[in-house]
């Protein structure tokens, strides 16, 4: 796999706890006491951040550098190919191609943040579960499951990611065969579709441990405040 493409999967992937991190909303850090209350406010904070994100996706220009160049390289929503802050003259056609290249773009970085959503989700539902596990007595085994069923989502949520690459690629490869100037920039290769899951259920894998670990922080935190 080409290191942006495994650079984007894991972006993905982590963008929960990153969003979380962004927002000040870090379940190990919230009220304990209170965690139905800290869940809402935190899922607020992340659904906000979630829209910014997407504002800024479909209205902003998507820097598609990949690391090879040394150029900063855009796609404008217009079609622009901006290389280093100049807009790239292009024909009505190549403009065409590249809208519909930054339309695949945009999917899979959309798909990025519903991975981020997934994610956060996950950290603030083990948070609240392992919390609320203590006051009610719910057997451990029954709290794994919940957290393991939205565990599930954030791995669908990295696969969907993959499923808008195929199409991604042949979008890339009608602009180049259009504008052979954008090949330098067009990094996305068959292999990449294939290392695409592995990387994706690798990544997810990573995001579950860690919604584990920062409940069983929190679950600790709460236990010895009880027992002041």
């Amino acid at each position: 796999m080409t290191s942006s493409k495994r650079t984007l999967v894991l972006v993905a992937a982590l963008a929960g706890s990153s969003m979380l991190s962004a927002c000040g909303a870090n379940p190990s850090s919230s009220n304990s006491t209170a965690p139905a209350a800290s869940s809402s406010a935190i899922s607020s904070t992340v659904a906000g951040a979630v829209a910014q994100a997407r504002k800024e996706i479909a209205e902003g220009n998507i820097n598609i550098q990949n690391g090879k160049s040394g150029k900063r390289v855009e796609l404008s929503p217009q079609g622009d190919l901006i290389i280093d802050g100049k807009p790239q003259p292009v024909t009505p056609e190549q403009r065409k191609l590249l809208i519909e290249y930054r339309s695949h773009v945009v999917e899979v970085a959309n798909a990025g943040v519903d991975i981020g959503l997934q994610g956060a989700d996950l950290a603030t539902k083990a948070v609240a579960e392992s919390i609320t596990g203590i006051f009610t007595g719910r057997d451990s085994n029954d709290i794994e499951r919940r957290v393991e069923a939205q565990a599930d989502k954030v791995r669908v949520a990295a696969l969907k990611l993959c499923d808008h690459l195929p199409a991604m690629m042949e979008s890339q490869n009608r602009l180049v065969a259009a504008m052979p100037e954008f090949k330098p920039y067009a990094n996305l290769e068959a292999s990449d579709i294939d290392d695409c899951r592995d990387e994706a259920k690798h990544k997810s894998h990573e995001t579950t441990v860690s919604a584990a670990s920062e409940a069983a922080e929190a679950a600790q935190a709460t236990k010895d405040a009880t027992k002041q």
